[in-house]
């Protein structure tokens, strides 16, 4: 009986570990990232398709008439936005200013993804909540 209880005990405990460290991952849900140059069908198809390939990427919808390139995350991804940006320049085109949804904390008046080591400086006031706090915002 205790081989069993202490068992289980160890078997809690890997699991709380596992958990707990997946919360560091990064925490970016949805990126509309502005694409110049971005105004024909075929290269908005071609462009969906490689930025969906990239890992953490759940959905991608290409808005043509805005320009705009829509990702939506996986929860728990360690997704990076400048990931995002690396593969739109890959595909030729420039990328441009983001609106950008998140999970983080501030630092001082920067907000740090949480996990990515990426931080933005935002003009939202400093929150008094706890972390991870979910924060939509511009990015450039």
């Amino acid at each position: 009986m205790k081989s069993r209880a202490s068992s289980l005990l160890r078997w809690l405990t890997l699991i709380s570990i596992f958990l707990a460290g997946s919360q560091l991952h990064a925490q970016y849900e949805r990126i509309q990232l502005r694409v110049y140059g971005l105004d024909c069908e075929l290269c908005a198809r071609g462009v969906a398709a490689s930025v969906t390939r990239l890992v953490g990427v759940k959905f991608v919808q290409v808005h043509l008439k805005e320009g705009i390139v829509d990702v939506v995350l996986k929860p728990d991804s360690n997704f990076r936005m400048s990931s995002l940006r690396k593969r739109i320049r890959e595909n030729g085109f420039r990328p441009m200013e983001a609106k950008v949804t998140a999970l983080g904390k501030f630092q001082g008046s920067r907000f740090e993804v949480t996990g990515s080591g990426e931080s933005y400086e935002v003009s939202v006031a400093a929150q008094k909540s706890a972390p991870p706090i979910e924060l939509t915002f511009e990015a450039r």
